[in-house]
């Protein structure tokens, strides 16, 4: 008995919706972080990405409803682990604050925010970032009602120092290196915790 015939090849055909809607977010973070949210034009994201205006269209209202699609899904939804103790916690909150600054803003991206070029763009990334400083904020409130942290630590000015360090080192070094966070994390501890005598 014969064998069974292969199968035909597959007809090109459009691509996948998910495996578009990739392509357009590569593109979209790939100008931000390059030249800031002025350099997200649908011209721009077209050239960059291969999709046709009319797909980008098809999907976004405008290149606002595209900015903002793209920062929402890449900046996600805090997660700090329930376990470890009181710093691995607080590491982990920052840690998850300086990506969204340092992986998806990118220089781009942060310099809009610095000299507020673009204040739509500035308020819809601080909408988008207001979940994760609520996170640390609320992580250090619970430490220090605990007992854990300073009693009259303010937690509103640890985080505002925390994300300052990392803008800091960026202006002063021209890049953040990965030990940095520990570094800064370090230096604020001190300052973090209660004396011995009232731990």
């Amino acid at each position: 008995m014969p064998a069974d015939p292969s199968p035909p090849p597959a007809r090109p055909g459009r691509p996948r919706q998910s495996a578009l809607d990739e392509r357009l977010r590569a593109a979209v973070l790939q100008l931000l972080r390059a030249g800031g949210p002025r350099a997200v034009t649908i011209d721009a994201v077209t050239a960059a990405s291969g999709v046709a205006k009319t797909s980008i269209y098809r999907r976004h209202a405008n290149r606002g409803a595209l900015l903002t699609a793209v920062l929402a899904e890449a900046i996600g939804t805090p997660d700090v682990p329930a376990e470890g103790d009181v710093r691995d916690k607080i590491r982990a909150a920052l840690e998850q604050v300086w990506h969204q600054m340092g992986d998806v803003l990118g220089p781009g991206g942060l310099a809009a925010m610095v000299s507020d070029s673009d204040p739509e763009f500035t308020a819809l990334f601080r909408t988008a970032l207001r979940p994760y400083v609520e996170v640390l904020v609320g992580r250090i409130r619970a430490d220090v009602e605990a007992g854990l942290l300073r009693a009259d630590l303010d937690a509103e000015g640890v985080v505002s120092l925390m994300v300052g360090a990392y803008l800091g080192e960026l202006v002063r070094r021209g890049e953040v290196t990965p030990d940095w966070l520990d570094r800064s994390l370090e230096l604020l501890w001190t300052l973090m915790t209660p004396p011995d005598g009232q731990r």
